[in-house]
Parts: C-alpha cells; sequence; structure tokens
C-alpha cells in the first residue's frame, strides 16, 4: 500500500493528465453528433455564401464592363446614323433646289438655313449667304415648295430671314381658278396655316385653289407657290379664307433666295401715294 501511495504522489501530474483526457475524451464523444455536424454545416454555407457573393460580383463586373462596350458601339452607330441621315436628306433637299433653280425664270442664289427661332410669334431665321454673294435686303426667299420669307438684314456673310409665319408678315397673292387677290397673313396659331385677308363677299374663292404671289407684291416676283385653300367661311365683309403652306417650316434645311425683281419706281410711287394719303387725311381732320 505504502508504495501504491507513493506511485500516486510521484506520478500525479500523469495521471491528473490521463484522467483530463478520459473527461475530454467522453465529453467528445457525447458532443460529437451535434456539435461537428453542426460545425461542419455552417462551414459549409459560409463557403456556399461566400461563392455566391464572388460569382454576383464577379458577374456584375462583367454586365458593367460589356454594357460600357456596348454603350459606346450604340454611340458610334448613332453618330454614324446622324451623319449618313443629314447627309442623305442634305443631298436630296440640293438636287431638288438645283432642279427648281435650272427651270426659274431669274436668277437664284442657294442658302442653307443654319440658325432659328421658331418658338414665338417673332420668328426669324438665319441663312448662310450675305452681302458678299449678292444679297440685299427684302429679297425673296423660297423653296421648290412655296415662298419662304423675306430679307431683312443683311451682314458680309449671313442674312436674317423674316419667315411668312411671323406676326408683321404679309404678302400680295392670288388665286389661281379665280383670280381672287387678297392679302396673306399668319395670325400666329397654327404653324402650317395662314390667313387670307380682305377678300370680298362678292369675290369668288372655292376650296383647294392654289394660292401664289401676286403682280402687288412689293418684294416677291409673281407666281410663287404659297399653298392652297382649305376653308372659306363668309362673314360680314369680306370672307375668312385658311391657307395650307406649302412650306414645312419644321423640316426647312436649305432654301433659294431670289434677286430682286420688283420696280422700285413703282415702289416709290406707292409710297409717295400712301404718305399723301396720310398728310391729307390729317389736313381733312384739322379744317373740316
Amino acid at each position: 500500500m505504502p508504495n501504491l501511495f507513493k506511485f500516486f504522489s510521484n506520478n500525479n501530474a500523469y495521471l491528473l493528465l490521463l484522467l483530463y483526457c478520459g473527461i475530454a475524451g467522453l465529453l467528445i464523444k457525447f458532443e460529437e453528433h451535434y456539435s461537428l455536424k453542426s460545425l461542419l454545416s455552417r462551414g459549409t454555407e459560409v463557403r456556399a455564401t461566400l461563392s455566391q457573393g464572388l460569382s454576383e460580383i464577379s458577374l456584375y463586373i462583367n454586365l458593367k464592363q460589356e454594357n460600357e462596350k456596348l454603350t459606346l458601339q450604340n454611340s458610334a452607330l448613332l453618330a454614324d446614323v446622324i451623319v449618313k441621315g443629314n447627309a442623305l436628306r442634305d443631298t436630296a433637299s440640293i438636287d431638288r433646289a438645283a432642279s427648281f433653280m435650272n427651270n426659274a425664270p431669274v436668277h437664284l442664289i442657294p442658302a442653307r438655313v443654319v440658325e432659328r427661332r421658331f418658338d414665338t410669334s417673332e420668328n426669324v431665321m438665319i441663312i448662310d449667304v450675305g452681302d458678299k454673294q449678292g444679297i440685299e435686303k427684302d429679297m425673296a426667299v423660297l423653296t421648290p415648295d412655296g415662298l419662304v420669307g423675306r430679307v431683312i438684314q443683311v451682314s458680309r456673310n449671313y442674312a436674317k430671314v423674316m419667315p411668312l409665319i411671323h406676326s408683321e408678315f404679309s404678302v400680295s397673292v392670288v388665286s389661281d381658278s379665280s383670280n381672287t387677290h387678297g392679302i396673306l397673313r399668319w395670325n400666329g396659331e397654327q404653324e402650317q396655316i395662314a390667313q387670307m385677308h380682305y377678300v370680298p363677299l362678292s369675290s369668288s374663292m372655292y376650296k383647294r385653289e392654289k394660292i401664289s404671289t401676286a403682280d402687288f407684291s412689293t418684294f416677291a416676283l409673281r407666281g410663287i407657290p404659297v399653298g392652297k385653300v382649305i376653308e372659306v367661311i363668309p362673314e360680314k365683309q369680306f370672307y375668312r379664307i385658311n391657307i395650307e403652306l406649302g412650306v414645312d417650316f419644321s423640316s426647312l434645311t436649305h432654301v433659294m433666295v431670289a434677286e430682286k425683281t420688283v420696280d422700285s419706281e413703282k415702289v416709290d410711287l406707292m409710297r409717295e401715294a400712301t404718305d399723301t394719303g396720310i398728310n391729307s387725311s390729317q389736313t381733312d381732320q384739322t379744317n373740316p
């Protein structure tokens, strides 16, 4: 017995180690069914989650790069379409204008619309020809479809045009079938519709009659197309006549400027007659 006690006393550290190892083994034995499986399961879930996240990040980066490439390609294609579309439209307009100019009775100067303001009743356009190209104030501006307006200001290389759709624009016109005269003005409402004024009820006017500039115009040569009659409404003294304009101002890109053909002597006589009428009227009012 003393020898056994001495053995335990000398080797107590080793014996305690063995005891603890045994207890630990038992604990592992009892807990391995839940703890180890749970740990393995959670480890698998974490690996799957991390793998999925990395895959999504990689996919997002790849998609972003592909989208950037597609955006660049679409931009290049769009630019190419715009350039080619503009070239085709310009070519068509230029060819049509050239054909019209070859058959025109007067010299026409081709021009391109480079600036426009069509947002109010005070609409204006800028064309790329000016004094250097022989442009003068009050020259008529037109296209093969009809009258566009008249030049109101000229610089060295540009000219400002008052279009027909301007609140202060007016021109003497005549109908083709009934030979009825009137003054064409725009009321500031529909861009494609103007009005023919001062047509008395005694005149004959019909729908679909073509309207063109008359001899009485002070800036435009006779016979420039303007539009066609779409509505004739009798009122108290005159007809209210709506004219559908021949020129589509929303797509206007190329025009022609006609050299002056108006007789300045006629214009001076008309101005003198107007001034005399005003003075006579004032004299009559002052001295009844």
